[in-house]
This record gives C-alpha cells, structure tokens and sequence, in this order.
C-alpha cells in the first residue's frame, strides 16, 4: 500500500497537476468589457425615456429566461439581492423570519438588514438544508417568513417547507446564492418562493466578482424591489415602479462592464454547472466503495449544481485514532499533503457569529429590541446536526480550485487520494491538524 505523502510516499496527485483557476476569464470576456468602455455609457444614465442601461437590460432579461422567470433584477451583491427579496415580499420591522443554522452570513445579515429578526433551525443530516421538521417548534405569533437556503447548490425541501408555511399563513422566500441552474422536482432555483436571492460573487458558479439578483414571477414584487434598489432614480411617471417612491430605498445599483461580463459568463453557466455534476458522479463513485467517507446526498427529483462538495467522514468505519474535529482535520492535512484542494466553509452555526449573537454588537440594539420580552439569544449547543457536520466533514476543492472547473483526470486523481488516506486512516494522528498543513 503506498505511504502516504505526509510521510515521505510519492503524491497522489502530482506536484505538475493541472488545475484551473477559478474564474475562468476568457479573451471573449474582455471583449465584452472593453465594448462598454468604446460605448461610453458606465451606468444607468437618466435620459427622457428613462434610465439608459443596455448591458444590466440585456443580463436582467437573459438571466430571467435562463431561469424561466418572469423578472430579474440585477444588483450589487447577493446580499443586496435578499435583503431585497424579504423586504418586497412583504417582511417589515420587527417580524421574525426562520431559515437555517448552516449558511453564509450574509442570509441573516439580509434579514436584520430589513429590521427582522432571524429565527434559526438546525438542518437535515443528509441534504445539509435546513430541516422542515425542525420549523414548526419555531414559528410564533411574530413570525412572518421563513427564508429557505439551497446550500451546497441543493435546493432546499419546498414541498414540506411549501406546506408549513401555507398551514401558518407565511412568506416563502428563497436563498438561491449558490444554485442558478438547480432544480427542485422540475421547478427552478429561484422560482421556489415569492422571490429570490441571487449571488455572482467571484467563487460562483456563475461569477462576475461581486453582484447580484432578485428574482420573482409576481410583478407587483418586482416593481417593489426596483424601487428598493433604485434609491431616488426617476423612472417615466407610467411606470408601476414609481407608485412604491413611499418604501424606504437603498443604492444596490449595478454598472455597466460588470453586467457586459456577466452576460458572457451566463453563456457558460450551463457548461460549468454540466461539468461540476460529471465531476462530482466520478468523485461519488469513488466514495460508494471507500468505508467511513459519504459522499453528498441528493434527493430524488433533484439537480445541484455542485457549488460545495461535502465529504462526511464516519469515524466508526474508520481504523483511525482522532475523532471529531481532530479526525478531520488530521484527514485533510493527509489530504493536502496528496495535493488535494480541501476547504472547511465554516466552522459553527450561524447563531453563534458575534453579528447575530444576542450578546453583541448589533443585538444590542434593533431589532431584537422591538421584542424585549422575548430572550432571542442563542447557544451553538442548539444546533447540535450543525455542529456535528462541521466536526466530521469537509469539502473538496475550494474557492480558487472548485471542482466545477476542474478536468475529468484531476477528479480521478483526487478520488485516488481519498482511498489512499482512508486507507492510511489508523496512521493519522490528532497532532497533524490541517491548519498547520497548510
């Protein structure tokens, strides 16, 4: 058997290796950019027809139909695209809105910027999204929504959280940051609410650097959140966006040469979402037979688009002397050492960012004010699925090195590495911590 690469044996991934940069910026993308620049018009400009902006035009209408949605809006950030989302779907100052422990921050951050108050629940074991069973112990007379997060590139249950929210009376928005091209029982990420987030932050799979989305199928919606985004713009006195002038509006403006490159990478979303599911079927058959590491769990009826790929150990089929934390750790410095791209993506449960913690920082003030009889504070010790997943598991490739940019022949090489430290596993020791490795 060969020895492992932390102790002396050749890698199971070459130092030569090919592996491709992400993102991917093509001669193609640089044209587009540099037309805006010959054009002369960087932003929205207000002119007598209203505002003059072909590029975000254009990318707003030919994001729309690659979703299949009515309406798009572009943005700056995905962050910008939620707040949104919640804030024109009807969450007002005070209400609480449930969505999952495991997420990017910037899916509660999104709902404390609409003044709300975030709820959270921990998340199914398999799927990694939030758990609907776990919704219902949540909702009170304050709850007005329930933001539903397709970590991963999974979309959420809609079904079951569709039929909770229905019984309750609530708003279903979605959290598709990482799943443009996901679907849901034939249904498409961002379609699977009232509205939607969007992001195209440079470690997408639809990246542009930084920027956004809000998607909805409801018009009266949509001209809401155009208000929201527009912050003072004038728009023809006809257009049903200008009856909403009385909402509260924020500069989540976009300009020009982004959108120009974004509706290039738009072309190749398609091919990078195809190449991160024929990446990530070579790494599950190599999963299926190694004992003590899964691969992730997509239910029936549904397609991810593979934006995080989470490998869970199982410690007990597993000859290995760490467990918890140190097990992983002690994998992916083996891992590293192989030449394999691996990534933590968060460490604890949302609830305990000092951001959202009761305790601190903005928890000292609105919103959880609103309430002061209520306590909103929150222990990690809550989440305990959440804390489980982030002590035993880890994702292969990373935000420079993703796995839906790589080749056919990387991901071969990659599940070579997987058997060979699982194989090693009784020879890892707590000791070899995967932030030392690196």
């Amino acid at each position: 058997m060969p020895t492992l690469a932390q102790n002396g044996g050749a890698r199971a991934v070459p130092a030569n290796a090919a592996k491709t940069y992400w993102p991917v910026v093509t001669p193609e993308d640089k044209r587009a950019v540099a037309a805006v620049l010959d054009r002369n018009v960087l932003w929205a400009m207000t002119t007598l027809e209203g505002l003059r902006c072909p590029e975000q035009d254009a990318l707003e209408r030919e994001f729309a139909a690659f979703l299949g949605a009515r309406h798009a809006i572009a943005v700056n950030g995905g962050t910008a695209g939620l707040h949104m989302a919640l804030v024109a779907s009807g969450v007002q100052a005070g209400d609480e809105v449930i969505t999952s422990a495991y997420s990017f921050l910037a899916t509660p951050a999104a709902i404390l910027h609409a003044g709300a108050i975030p709820v959270f629940v921990d998340i199914d074991p398999r799927t990694f999204n939030l758990d609907p069973g776990k919704i219902e112990a949540k909702i009170t007379p304050r709850t007005r929504a329930i933001l539903a997060v397709d970590i991963h590139g999974l979309c959420a249950d809609y079904d079951a959280i569709e039929a909770i929210a229905k019984r309750h009376g609530l708003l279903v928005v979605e959290d598709a940051c990482q799943a443009p091209g996901a679907t849901y029982h034939g249904r498409g990420a961002g379609r699977l609410g009232r509205a939607a987030g969007f992001s195209v932050n440079g470690t997408k799979n639809f990246s542009v650097g930084e920027g956004g989305f809000m998607v909805t199928d409801d018009d009266e919606v949509y001209y809401r959140g155009n208000w929201l985004k527009q912050v003072g713009e004038t728009l023809p006195a006809d257009n049903p966006t200008m009856r909403h002038q009385h909402l509260l509006a924020w500069n989540y403006r976009v300009q020009e040469m982004p959108c120009a490159l974004a509706r290039v990478q738009l072309r190749r979303l398609a091919e990078v979402n195809e190449r991160g599911r024929r990446n990530a079927a070579i790494l599950d058959g190599y999963l299926q037979d190694i004992p003590g590491l899964r691969a992730p769990y997509i239910p029936a009826g549904c397609v991810s688009v593979y934006h995080k790929y989470r490998v869970t150990l199982e410690p007990e089929a597993l000859d290995a002397p760490p467990r918890g934390h140190a097990l992983r750790d002690a994998f992916m410095a083996a891992l590293t050492a192989e030449g394999v791209d691996v990534d933590l993506w968060g460490t604890a449960p949302l609830p305990a960012h000092p951001m959202i913690s009761a305790r601190h920082g903005f928890g000292r003030g609105l919103p959880w004010s609103l309430h002061p009889e209520v306590d909103y504070s929150d222990s990690a010790d809550q989440y305990p699925i959440t804390q489980r997943m982030f002590a035993e598991s880890f994702c292969l490739g990373n935000d420079e090195y993703p796995i839906y940019a790589q080749s056919e022949s990387l991901m071969h090489a990659y599940g070579e590495a997987l058997r060979k430290v699982a194989r090693h596993a009784g020879e890892l020791h707590a000791a070899a911590a995967w932030q030392t490795a690196t």
